[in-house]
C-alpha cells in the first residue's frame, strides 16, 4: 500500500506542475503578443541615414568608422531570465566565430551571456540583460562604450549577434555589420541612391559621419534588444510547451504504473480472502 500512496502523490505532484506549466506558457505567450504589438522598426530613419552618409564619400575619407581595419568587437546580446540556455548558447558560439575572423574585444549584455564567455577563457566587458522599460538606456551604454573604443583605435570593426525570433515558434541567430559604416550602408546604395550633384556640408565629413554613425547604432541597439526581448519570449514558451508535453507523457506513466499496481494490490487481496475462507470453511 505503501508504493500505492507515493504513486498518487506523485501524480497529484506531476499534475499541479502541469498546471504551473501552463500558466508560465500562457504568460509568455501574452508577453510576446503584447511586445511584438507594440514593437516598431524605423525603415525610413535607416534609409535616411544611409543617403547622409553617402552623401559624405566614405571612399575619400580616413577615419576609424570608415577604415575597417583591426580587431572585430563582437556585441553579444544575451538573455538572463531562465530556460533559455539553449538559445544564449547558440548566439555565444556565432559570436565566437565572429570574433575568432580578427580577434578584439567581446561586448556582452546578459550575466548568463558574460559567464558563458569567461567560462570559454574569454574576458569581456559585461552589461546588463535587456529589459522593456530600459532598451534606449542601454542602447545608449552599449554605444558610447563601443563607438569610444572604435576611436580610441582599440577596434576596427563592430558586429552584433543578437537572437531573432521569425516567428512564435522559430528563433535564429542573426549578424549586423555595424563598423565599418560601409558595411550597413552598401546594401541599401540600390534602393536609396545618393544625389550625384555635389553636396553642400555645413559641418566636416569626418564629424558629421561620427554623429551619423552614434545615431544609426543607437536605433539599431534599440531594435535588437526589442528583437532579442522578442526571441527570449518565444523560445521561453516553446520551452515550456516541450517541458509539458514530456510532463505528460511522465503522468500518464504514472497514471499506468498506479492502476497496474493497484488491480496487482486487489487481485493479491482477493486471493488471500479466499484463501483464508476456504481454510475457514474446511476447518
Amino acid at each position: 500500500m505503501g508504493s500505492l500512496v507515493r504513486l498518487k502523490q506523485d501524480i497529484q505532484f506531476n499534475a499541479r506542475l502541469g498546471t504551473l506549466l501552463e500558466a508560465l506558457k500562457s504568460i509568455a505567450a501574452q508577453q510576446f503578443q503584447a511586445l511584438e504589438r507594440a514593437f516598431r522598426s524605423h525603415e525610413a530613419l535607416f534609409e535616411a541615414l544611409g543617403v547622409l552618409i553617402g552623401a559624405c564619400r566614405l571612399d575619400n575619407i580616413s577615419h576609424p568608422f570608415t577604415r575597417g581595419e583591426g580587431p572585430v568587437g563582437v556585441i553579444v546580446v544575451t538573455s538572463d531570465t531562465g530556460l533559455l540556455g539553449g538559445l544564449n548558447q547558440q548566439v555565444v558560439a556565432t559570436a565566437l566565430q565572429e570574433y575568432r575572423r580578427n580577434p578584439g574585444e567581446f561586448i556582452i549584455v546578459g550575466d548568463r551571456g558574460a559567464m558563458y564567455v569567461r567560462e570559454r577563457g574569454f574576458a569581456c566587458k559585461a552589461f546588463p540583460g535587456v529589459v522593456d522599460s530600459g532598451r534606449r538606456a542601454l542602447a545608449a551604454q552599449v554605444r558610447d562604450y563601443a563607438l569610444n573604443r572604435a576611436l580610441e583605435g582599440r577596434l576596427g570593426a563592430l558586429t552584433i549577434v543578437y537572437p531573432r525570433a521569425l516567428s512564435f515558434t522559430l528563433q535564429r541567430v542573426e549578424l549586423v555589420r555595424a563598423l565599418p559604416c560601409g558595411e550597413w550602408y552598401e546594401p541599401m546604395r540600390a534602393r536609396v541612391p545618393v544625389p550625384s550633384s555635389p553636396v553642400l556640408l555645413e559641418s566636416s565629413p569626418r564629424a558629421m559621419i561620427e554623429y551619423l554613425v552614434w545615431l544609426w547604432l543607437t536605433q539599431k541597439l534599440y531594435e535588437v534588444f526589442g528583437m532579442s526581448r522578442l526571441a527570449e519570449l518565444a523560445a521561453r514558451s516553446v520551452h515550456l510547451e516541450g517541458s509539458a508535453q514530456e510532463l505528460q507523457r511522465r503522468g500518464n506513466q504514472l497514471q499506468r504504473r498506479y492502476f497496474r499496481e493497484r488491480r496487482e494490490v486487489i487481485d493479491r487481496n482477493m486471493r488471500e480472502l479466499f484463501a483464508a475462507r476456504a481454510t475457514y470453511g474446511h476447518n
